[in-house]
């Protein structure tokens, strides 16, 4: 029995890590451009080489998923579009998209084009994915904070294909919710552009002076899950990695290939010690976790006192050599010249290893090491020399210029040989059927006939070709003559021939874009509005500071809205879904749902996410878009509003940081501190939502420059907010 298996997805930073995920079994790879995508520091494609990417690709019949998966501004969206009209005609198999702008235009003018909402775009429950369905994606990337459970229950629900990330590095916060990187790096750094930071991987102080890794998780490995999430109905397990090498791709792809096809004909498998420990060696964060698959990890998920490759423990120190570099180790693993080896002394110590003399009682002799070691302290092998040669013999003579390749297509050929009639050779692959005659007739044979066993030992020769030969069938008059040389011509054509079919687009439909888009004008109503986490906060906020700003708006957690029925004199109040409503507030909302339309069906009701929008909308509720939609452009805003609700805040990342206290991380991890401050010595203040089942971090703000604040209101023409944590 072959079960049926989700397909194996994995990243193609360049053009090596792709021939190394097709010749090592993906199904599908994704890869991005030069911009508009989230790896704009990967080496990414130049359109030439995703031509001939695609086409090495879609020849062993691997799919091509490409990244536009960035929050854009107006003026790139026009560029963006027409990118995405040239990848159509490259035959892309999709586009992976967070911009709902972007998504709404490629809808509308490249209607043939399949996108995917990228796992930027926050959708974790059930109402999210058939939202996001209903606004034309065929898939959703799931954000990576997912029990089993909770993904089973969203697959039985919808005909919407659901991607889930299955290994590789994970985010703190909510993918898409994250403004830390871009709050370091002085707005420039933003990972909703491409530009991510990485401020998870650095240390931080927390409140009670310690320094460690707060928000720096393991890599996810989710190898003992694949039956589980093939019997919940996932459709696509990828793989994280665009900035990885192409000998990590291989190995993550090879071995994610094996145990998938284990189960596909077995339905059971048991992964091998040494296939965990490959794992471990290309990369690893202090071991891996398997992330929120069997509920929240708590302090398990972290990477523990580091945050980069940390390789495999394989022994100890026993003494440095005086006078030398070289250091005597007592070692559980091999270790042999050419690999990398780290010592965890005091500092980290680490070099690759050019001299190895073998000692008394196991003992080894290895250097060059610069730096102050001690007995027992710990020694890691950060790389394998062997492993990387023998993973870089998988693919490193295949891509679309090599000569010897491990994946190719079986077909099928059919041969007809009779005398005084060209020789037809017919080459198939399911439906798709090439047939090619050679302009020579056959002869009738004076000594020697063409006998089936030659035909086959010639027709079955297809190396460098993308093809192997899966049956022939030969119909081969008695006494007919071919020579050699004919059939391999003959072979030569018709696979040519077949491999330019198969290649051929039938494109249905002509693209044609404006010239320039058109924007409407961007709704929106001109208030002041406070943003609140906490009862204390709003109840004890001194909105007369206000002044004479006109119309204030006071937003509320909706539980406590439902439990208060809160007022304050003069200030309009509006209750609030929060970004990430996982979790007690999607419970809540599920259980009580026409009790909370009746109550704010006249004030409305913000929600920050794609989830509970058509609910609300549907029961005649007043909606406004709240931030965490990331509406960063007009077409974004434009598009929200034809969903009858009305976008009163903008993406964060078109907000000014410095205006307060901005949330810049949402997580489900328990951070256990009330506060961090980093390298730079700028302190973070750590808060719970109202439900007390998220954490977000928000830059400590003193307090709060309201003449500023007044100014931006006079001048502004659509809300103007700040957040009280």
């Amino acid at each position: 029995m072959n079960r049926k298996i989700p397909e194996l997805l994995a990243p193609a930073g360049g053009m090596r890590q792709l021939t190394a995920a097709v010749e090592n079994g993906a199904d599908a790879v994704y890869l991005g451009g030069p911009a508009f995508n989230a790896r704009i520091n990967a080496d990414n494609f130049t359109e030439e080489e995703m031509k001939a990417g695609i086409r090495y690709a879609h020849l062993r019949n691997v799919k091509v998923y490409v990244t536009l998966n960035i929050l854009l501004r107006d003026e790139e969206l026009l560029p963006a579009l027409q990118y995405a009209k040239r990848l159509y005609e490259m035959s892309a198999d999709g586009l992976i998209l967070q911009d709902l702008g972007l998504a709404d235009l490629v809808r509308r003018y490249i209607p043939g084009l399949p996108i995917h909402l990228s796992t930027q775009g926050s959708v974790y429950n059930l109402s999210g994915v058939k939202k996001a369905f209903r606004l034309g994606f065929s898939r959703v990337v799931l954000a990576r904070e997912l029990s089993l459970a909770e993904i089973g229950r969203i697959t039985a629900g919808t005909s919407c294909e659901i991607e889930v990330f299955i290994h590789g590095a994970l985010c703190m916060c909510y993918s898409g919710q994250c403004q830390l990187s871009r709050a370091l790096g002085g707005g420039a750094r933003s990972g909703n552009r491409g530009l991510c930071a990485q401020p998870c991987r650095l240390p931080y102080k927390d409140d009670r002076g310690r320094v460690s890794y707060a928000l720096s998780p393991k890599d996810l490995c989710g190898l003992d899950y694949l039956g589980e999430l093939a019997e919940a109905g996932v459709a696509s397990l990828k793989i994280e990695g665009r900035m990885k090498s192409a000998e990590y791709v291989a190995a993550v792809v090879g071995i994610y290939r094996k145990y998938l096809d284990l189960y596909a004909s077995q339905g059971t498998y048991q992964v091998s010690d040494e296939d965990r420990m490959t794992l471990a060696q290309v990369f690893n964060r202090g071991g891996f976790t398997d992330g929120y698959l069997r509920g929240n990890p708590g302090r398990k998920l972290l990477s523990g006192s580091l945050s980069k490759h940390q390789g495999v423990y394989i022994g100890n120190v026993i003494r440095a050599v005086p006078g030398t570099e070289l250091v005597d180790v007592k070692l559980s693993k091999k270790l042999e010249l050419g690999d990398g080896v780290e010592i965890r002394s005091g500092k980290l110590i680490g070099n690759v290893i050019t001299y190895i003399e073998r000692g008394k009682n196991g003992a080894l002799r290895i250097g060059d090491l610069k730096g102050k070691v001690a007995p027992g302290d710990p020694v890691y092998r950060i790389t394998d020399a062997a492993l990387m040669k023998r993973l870089r013999k998988s693919f490193e003579e295949g891509g679309p210029e090599g000569s010897k390749h491990k994946k190719t297509v079986p077909v099928d050929m059919e041969l007809e040989v009779a005398v005084g009639k060209p020789p037809l050779l017919t080459v198939s692959e399911g439906s798709l059927k090439v047939s090619v005659r050679l302009k020579e007739a056959a002869e009738r044979a004076v000594n020697k006939p063409l006998t089936e066993e030659t035909a086959e030992k010639q027709l079955r020769k297809t190396g460098g070709t993308p093809f192997s030969v899966s049956r022939i069938l030969m119909s081969i008059e008695k006494n007919a003559a071919l020579p050699v040389s004919a059939l391999n011509q003959l072979r030569r054509q018709a696979l040519s021939a077949f491999e330019e079919e198969k290649m051929r687009r039938k494109v249905t439909e002509e693209i044609c874009l404006p010239e320039k888009l058109c924007f409407p004008k961007e709704p929106g109503e001109k208030r002041l509005a406070f943003y609140f986490y906490s009862r204390g906060a709003f109840e004890t906020w001194n909105f007369q500071s206000a002044g004479g700003a006109g119309q204030v708006r006071a937003y509320v957690p909706l539980l406590y809205y439902m439990r208060e029925k809160p007022e304050r004199e003069g200030v309009e109040i509006v209750p609030y879904i929060l970004n990430i409503s996982k979790g007690q507030l999607d419970h809540y909302i599920e259980n009580s749902f026409d009790e909370i339309v009746q109550a704010v069906k006249r004030c409305g009701i913000a929600i920050g996410n794609l989830s509970w929008i058509d609910e609300f909308v549907a029961a005649g509720v007043p909606v406004y878009a709240d931030y965490g939609l990331n509406l960063a452009n007009r077409q974004a805003a434009a598009a929200a509003a034809s969903w009858n609700i009305q976008p009163a805040a903008l993406s964060h990342e078109v907000t000014n940081l410095d205006m307060g206290a901005v949330p810049l991380m949402i997580t489900e991890h328990p951070i256990e501190t009330a506060s961090l401050r980093d390298r730079k010595k700028q302190d973070y203040e750590i808060v719970r939502n109202f439900e007390k089942d998220k954490f977000l971090i928000f830059k400590k703000t003193k307090e709060y420059n309201f003449q500023q604040l007044w100014k931006r209101w006079e001048t502004a023409d659509k809300e103007v907010r700040v957040y009280i944590p």
